[in-house]
């Protein structure tokens, strides 16, 4: 359930999983976080387990995910998944006593992984959010630079506003004081740019910040090949479908 080509993962997801009996009293809860990979497994284990539905019915889950970096759009899309619910898939032998203990566990297993696919999937979208903003910010700067406009004010707007960006989605904290913790910020969200890129952007902020001398073409150039090269890769990155 994860689509590994597309290299997008958030480590530090807190997801809870609850689960309910027939009669929707609730029997156990598990909370975990996303390990580096983005996932998250859940073993819910009892005796008898819960996969026995003539002991516990059929079984269904809530599941909640928090996080700040979550957009409201993408919360409010997973909510729409909640609401529907979910639920185990059970299978029914014609000879129950025959049934191994062990598919009961495993039943619960794989719909705790269905699960987590589904909020994999909406990581993914929240990722492709991320990435269309801070490539409109790009291309915004471009504009401004094929323009003519001033080129040191055009790249502080820049700044300013994949600033306000990533401090929205929860990478950068309102009161930063270092340009690390700027850079460290903007790797983290825009995952699957190359290192190349990044620093080409980091070196036209700095070029911009540091530069005493009046901005004329040659820097204009540095700045539009900059912000071309990381708009191509986010925009590469964006045509990877999904799976």
């Amino acid at each position: 359930m994860i689509a590994e080509d597309t290299q997008v993962g958030l480590p530090g997801i807190d997801i809870v999983v609850y689960l309910y009996d027939a009669n929707q009293s609730q029997l156990a809860n598990l909370g975990a976080q996303t390990d580096e990979n983005g996932r998250a497994p859940f073993v819910f284990k009892a005796d008898p387990p819960y996969g026995d539905a003539d002991i516990w019915g059929q079984l269904t889950m809530d599941i909640i995910v928090n996080d700040p970096r979550l957009s409201a759009q993408s919360i409010q899309a997973f909510e729409t998944l909640r609401s529907d619910g979910f639920a185990p898939q059970y299978e029914f032998e014609a000879e129950q006593a025959e049934t191994p203990w062990w598919s009961y566990v495993l039943v619960v297993l794989l719909a705790a992984l269905i699960a987590g696919g589904v909020v994999l999937y909406r990581r993914k979208m929240i990722a492709d959010d991320l990435l269309k903003d801070a490539a409109e910010v790009f291309a915004y700067t471009a504009e401004l630079l094929a323009a003519g406009d001033a080129i040191r004010e055009a790249i502080f707007t820049c700044y300013q506003d994949l600033c306000g960006l990533l401090q929205q989605r929860g990478f950068l904290r309102r009161d930063f004081e270092t340009v690390r913790e700027f850079e460290f910020a903007v790797r983290q969200a825009l995952q699957g740019v190359s290192e190349d890129a990044l620093t080409a952007l980091d070196n036209t902020f700095e070029m911009a910040r540091y530069s005493r001398e009046e901005m004329g073409a040659q820097h204009q150039d540095v700045a539009l090949q900059a912000l071309n090269r990381i708009s191509g890769e986010i925009a590469q990155i964006q045509s990877i479908p999904q799976r």
